[in-house]
């Protein structure tokens, strides 16, 4: 049995016993509540009392106990002087009263958190549990102590292994490697902090523990869904999830940039010349235009208006809107007028306007291509939603004891109201308005029959059809009547909570964001601190940043603090120093300090052949991915493999204008060996001795 192995049946060893002692704690908690429920025979009033508070006592207990039967074992403590705690979602004590699980809030679970190799709080080994179900399927622990630790498995190994191979040298190296994430998961919440560093360096742990670390020292600003977290990749998102599960979902947003605009999860990317069309910043003025242009299937007739008269009338509400701030989901009033200018003080059928200027979404103005959004569809998408503002609402049907409801004074009606004044006649009040709009006077006949049509003719003014009547109160209290009208009452936008507002935004990868994907996420960080990761050797994207400033300032934010990471430790160093001859020019390479490393070049003439042969994972061109059963290229960013096949590094470079990069990307996946197969010549800069 390997030693992983070992010290996983450890581990689920220790799960076992939890889980069993959490059905015993359900059923202690049940037998509560059912203990409450006969308490209410010891009296009229006492025993109700303590009846409610132990049954809502047992039930708040249970919902807790059931709320975290998904993997409630996420990390260990193992401190210098042999005490032990392991890390979960909740508090679990033996039938001794002896802990199990340490609450993760609790204070001592805090070294989970805050222990680092310069100061460890007392700790030896800090061990992450990843679990699916009640099954644990990984470790990773991490070695705060210059004294030898047993059973080290996942990172704490490697380093482990480092120190072994390289003396005290590598020891100081290594501590040096873990004080540089330190300092950058430490740094301070305010402003804007960047966090760079190549392959292997470490980076998205660094962001993960960033999270857990601003949740643990200011948790009051940072829960409850203030910090977002926005990788590449729903497969990011995944790992955060697994590697971290005592954030929580309710205190952290775990977003894709496929997923960040609601209702809509993409994957696949475009190709590089559609991602370069559509992360451009001259999409916001086509998606203006559209937002703008006439709808398909509304109406192109009205009254001697033809098609180019309605056309030329939506270019004048469009003009006048602008001009005032209003967005076209709010814009039918202004509509309105535009069309009843042009009719000659002619009122415009209710009908007519909500067919011709409709409320709109996104999805309306951009529809997806043969049925399936792009991740570089989203952000046009979330562009569309701030250019095209909210729908108008349709007025609210109140229930009717509340119209009914008497209060002194008078109250804003919420529609028509048409009622009788025993001094000036029938009133007609207005939505909105707490004095009547018109007064019919002692002239016109009381009958309610005449009342209904003089005021359906001013409702009628107003822009609005009646087709009924039902009774109702005026904002007095008084009976009246209220219109039935054919289309419903838009109504004033009510000041809402703004969503997606986020006190902290982390961005991984940040390197391959487009302009357009800046704009998404700066819309949601508009008054949020930022930490920023990335490493612009593996920028991708065709229209990724030229550096950190210019990203920086795409994001919306002027200055930032940055923190480098320059030590690798995964990629070994035969590996790193030939891959850094495809790094850009101005870009330092990262200093490996894994020692070994294979590194073969083959020149072959039947690929499929050559990488028959071979094992290990096979990366290749995307258009040879299939017929080789390789992985794309453009899949394989911030995945890792023991040995890596890599076909045709030319066809990779020339796919794409950052082709260059693709490959640097591709030439860090492997941690051990790295196999290069190709039948055309190199890329000049891989043959640079």
């Amino acid at each position: 049995m390997s030693e992983t192995a070992r010290q996983i049946a450890i581990e689920q060893q220790v799960v076992d016993t939890v889980y069993a002692r959490l059905e015993v704690m359900r059923a202690q908690t049940r037998q509560l509540s059912e203990e409450g429920h006969r308490r209410a025979g010891g009296g009229p009033v006492a025993g109700l009392v303590e009846r409610d508070a132990m049954v809502l006592g047992a039930a708040a207990r249970l919902s807790d106990l059931d709320g975290q039967e998904e993997g409630i074992v996420f990390g260990r403590l193992d401190f210098d002087d042999d005490e032990t705690y392991r890390i979960g979602r909740l508090g679990v004590r033996d039938a001794d009263r002896e802990p199990l699980v340490v609450d993760w809030r609790a204070p001592a679970a805090a070294p989970f958190y805050r222990a680092t190799p310069g100061e460890p709080l007392g700790v030896a080994r800090r061990r992450v549990i990843t679990c699916t179900g009640r099954t644990v399927v990984g470790l990773d622990d991490e070695v705060l102590t210059d004294t030898p630790v047993d059973g080290v498995v996942g990172e704490g190994a490697l380093l482990a292994s480092l120190t072994r191979e390289r003396g005290a040298h590598m020891r100081d190296i290594v501590s040096t490697i873990q004080r540089e994430q330190d300092e950058a998961v430490r740094a301070p919440a305010a402003g804007v902090t960047l966090i760079t560093g190549g392959p292997g360096t470490g980076k998205t742990q660094v962001a993960l523990h960033r999270a857990a670390y601003l949740l643990y020292r200011d948790r009051g600003r940072f829960a409850d869904g203030r910090v977002l977290v926005v990788g590449p990749s729903t497969v990011f998102t995944t790992y955060i999830g697994r590697v971290l599960p005592g954030l929580g979902e309710d205190s952290v947003h775990l977003r894709a940039i496929g997923d960040l605009f609601d209702g809509v999860v993409a994957t696949r990317r475009d190709c590089a010349e559609v991602a370069r069309t559509k992360g451009d910043l001259r999409m916001v003025r086509v998606l203006t235009d559209l937002a703008w242009d006439t709808p398909p299937n509304v109406p192109d007739r009205l009254w001697g208006l033809d098609a180019d008269d309605l056309a030329r009338a939506r270019r004048e509400v469009r003009r006048r809107c602008e001009a005032a701030g209003i967005t076209p989901n709010a814009a039918r009033a202004q509509a309105a007028t535009v069309l009843a200018e042009l009719l000659d003080g002619r009122e415009v059928p209710a009908a007519f306007l909500t067919a011709w200027w409709p409320s709109l979404t996104p999805q309306d103005v951009l529809p997806a291509q043969r049925g399936e959004w792009s991740v570089d569809d989203v952000p046009l998408l979330d562009e569309l939603a701030e250019i095209l503002g909210r729908p108008q609402r349709v007025a609210e049907v109140r229930p009717e004891w509340q119209r009914r409801e008497l209060r002194s004074g008078a109250r804003l009606a919420e529609t028509f109201v048409l009622s009788l004044s025993l001094g000036d006649g029938w009133q007609l009040f207005a939505p909105g308005v707490a004095t009547p709009i018109a007064q019919s006077g002692q002239s016109l006949d009381s009958g309610h029959w005449g009342a209904q049509r003089w005021a359906a003719a001013i409702i009628l003014r107003e822009g609005h059809q009646v087709v009924g009547w039902v009774d109702g109160f005026d904002p007095y209290g008084e009976e009246g009547h209220v219109p039935v009208l054919a289309e419903p009452l838009p109504v004033a936008q009510a000041e809402e909570p703004v969503e997606d507002t986020y006190q902290h935004v982390i961005i991984d990868e940040a390197q391959d964001l487009s302009p357009m994907e800046c704009r998404m996420i700066a819309r949601r960080a508009a008054y949020a601190s930022m930490t920023i990761v990335g490493d612009l050797g593996q920028a991708t994207h065709p229209l990724a940043a030229g550096s950190w400033p210019e990203l920086v300032h795409r994001l919306g934010k002027r200055t930032a603090r940055t923190l480098d990471l320059p030590t690798g430790y995964r990629v070994p160093e035969v590996i790193a120093d030939f891959a850094a001859r495809a790094l850009p020019p101005g870009i330092a390479p990262t200093r490996s300090f894994r020692p070994g490393g294979r590194l073969a070049i083959r020149r072959v003439d039947d690929l499929a052949e050559a990488v028959a042969r071979e094992t290990g994972t096979v990366i290749a061109p995307d258009h040879l991915a299939a017929a080789l059963h390789a992985i794309p290229v453009s899949q394989v960013k911030g995945l890792e493999y023991d040995r890596v096949v890599l076909v045709e590094p030319a066809d990779i470079v020339a796919a794409e204008p950052r082709g260059m990069n693709r490959l640097y990307v591709a030439l860090t996946r492997a941690v051990g060996e790295l196999v290069i197969l190709h039948r055309k010549p190199l890329p000049e800069q891989l043959t640079r001795a």
